[in-house]
């Protein structure tokens, strides 16, 4: 009950910025939601584990469960973590129990210029990173928040989840783990089985409502890094049998809702391809 009368209502707010008697606040009623983190003290001993971090986890619903389940079941089956050769950050890729690709996890201490970072990066938590006006280790965010914000999968944005991991195949550079047992928050992505990207096929084969969910994503989440190799092509039949179409899938939403709201023509790789020269659809309008 202490905590609860230390949190002031918005009326209790207004009332004190106009100067009302306090009188008329003890009717109030005042809601204090606690959130309780539980730790599995066998994770500590396995020396593994994938857990949801933050609130609003279950946003992703029964596709964000099945997504983790399928991680750790990989992880306790002690398929390790795949530190990738391609990026400027720490990226994991995640095996299912199959052996298939599952996932990609993003350690926000392993963004560039971030303290563990694996390719020469490393800086301070917080500090300029490689976008314009995201902080190094608030990456991760954006790039699930681009998920939560795509709403009904209208751009085709990967599921995306906050969780923290513990494996020893996790990079640590510095001397102390940011993480008094060694674990990590990011990012978890579903791996998407593509065929190419963008910036290996020619852009005038790309049918135009996909080109134009693309730009009305960036425009929404002021994304600073649209390139065309964080744009999937997955090639898929056409409904009426007669012939292939293809499906863009962005990933990378690392440089989304900047700081400061500045973005430069050069961030859209989808700028001057010549399906932006057609008119919005009704659909996508």
């Amino acid at each position: 009950q202490r905590l609860i009368d230390l949190v002031p209502t918005s009326k209790e707010r207004t009332a004190r910025s106009s100067g009302s008697s306090s009188s008329s606040r003890a009717s109030i009623s005042r809601t204090l939601t606690l959130w309780l983190k539980v730790q599995n003290p066998n994770d500590f001993d396995s020396g593994c584990y994938l857990h949801p971090w933050g609130i609003g986890t279950n946003a992703a619903g029964a596709a964000g469960e099945r997504l983790l389940a399928s991680a750790q079941q990989g992880l306790q089956l002690g398929l390790a973590p795949q530190l990738s050769l391609e990026g400027s950050g720490g990226t994991y890729l995640l095996r299912d129990a199959r052996r298939q690709p599952l996932a990609a996890f993003k350690p926000r201490d392993e963004e560039p210029f971030a303290p563990n970072n694996p390719r020469g990066l490393q800086g301070k938590m917080g500090q300029e990173g490689i976008h314009p006006n995201v902080a190094s280790g608030d990456a991760h965010i954006r790039e699930v928040l681009a998920f939560r914000l795509d709403w009904g999968g209208f751009a085709s944005v990967p599921c995306t989840l906050q969780v923290e991991g513990r494996h020893p195949a996790l990079h640590v550079n510095s001397l102390q783990p940011l993480s008094r047992y060694g674990a990590k928050v990011g990012s978890l992505q579903a791996w998407v089985k593509h065929d190419d990207t963008a910036s290996d096929r020619g852009t005038a084969t790309f049918p135009v409502h996909e080109v134009h969910k693309i730009a009305i994503l960036d425009m929404r989440l002021l994304n600073s890094d649209r390139h065309d190799s964080n744009l999937l092509v997955v090639d898929r039949e056409k409904s009426d049998g007669s012939g292939t179409t293809c499906e863009l899938v962005p990933i990378d939403h690392g440089g989304c809702l900047p700081s400061l709201p500045e973005v430069n023509w050069f961030n859209w790789c989808w700028m001057e391809w010549p399906q932006m020269k057609v008119p919005l659809s009704a659909s996508d309008a």
